[in-house]
Formats: structure tokens, sequence, C-alpha cells
């Protein structure tokens, strides 16, 4: 349970009379995988929410790298390096890989949007851009092609 990098002790969240999660133990050590599979409206999401702090539990505690968050806000828990993904991700397929990781780098520092400067023009936004491109493994495509390379899902659109 100490080397846990994530630990939920007696989590449980109720809407009404209806439980959804119920007293749920979870533990994930460093370098471990799970799933959560069940049916619709068996509280897969009720209880990611809770984990990610979208909801607040009833009742139990979540444990985060050897620190309480259950009352942490969802901000709060991605600065401390818990974040979700989604099944469904959302990109602009006539941009390019870097320019949509830019648009995303923009919208979290509160940029001030200037909509008649190039984007190409603003270093800083680029440069943390291709940071996070280069965490994923995708800065050579985006060298190899100039940063013109569009996204699948981008070509797939416009194609005829």
């Amino acid at each position: 349970m100490t080397d846990a990098v994530l630990h939920i002790n007696n989590l449980s969240k109720r809407f009404g009379a209806l439980a959804v999660s119920d007293d749920v133990e979870l533990s994930i050590a460093p370098g471990e995988f799970h799933a959560l599979i069940g049916p619709n409206g068996a509280g897969k999401t009720t209880l990611i929410h809770q984990i990610t702090g979208v909801l607040s539990p009833d009742s139990g505690a979540i444990v985060f790298n050897g620190a309480d968050i259950t009352h942490l806000s969802l901000h709060q828990r991605a600065r401390l390096g818990l974040a979700r993904s989604f099944q469904i991700t959302a990109i602009i397929g006539t941009l390019t890989a870097l320019e949509n990781v830019a648009l995303a780098v923009q919208a979290r520092s509160g940029s001030s949007y200037r909509f008649l400067r190039p984007v190409a023009t603003e270093r800083a936004l680029n440069e943390a851009a291709m940071c996070a491109l280069e965490e994923v493994g995708l800065t050579a495509r985006v060298a190899r092609d100039g940063g013109r390379q569009q996204s699948e899902q981008g070509r797939h659109q416009r194609d005829p």
C-alpha cells in the first residue's frame, strides 16, 4: 500500500438513493496498468471523475504519490501529475501536429490569442509545443515534414 502511486480507500458516491460507487478500494503501483470495465451505468465514469476531481466523493480517500488529494480540485490534481485522457480526441484536421499542440499550449497558458500575428512567430508557444511533441516521440515527424504534416484524420477528411 505504501508503494502505490495511487491508492483509493473506501471511496463512495451516491446520487440520492442510488449508490454509484460503494466502498471502492484500489491500489496502483508504479508501472502498473489497470482498466475499468463494465456495462453502461456501472459507475466507471463516476469513479474516474472522483479520482480526477470532477466529482467530490461522499466518503473515502484518494492518495496520490503519498499525498491525500481527496479534496483537491481538478486543476490542482493535474498540477501534481494526475490527469485523464479521453476516448475521443478532438484535433483540428486542417492544422499540423505542431499547430494543434501549439493551440493547446496557448489555451493552457492563457495567451492573449493575438489573431493577426502568425502563430509561427510565437517562439515561446512553438517551443513549448515542440517539447510536448518530444515527450510523446513525434518530433522526428514534425522535423521531417517541416511542421506541415497533416494529421491522418485531417488528410482523410479532405480526400474525395
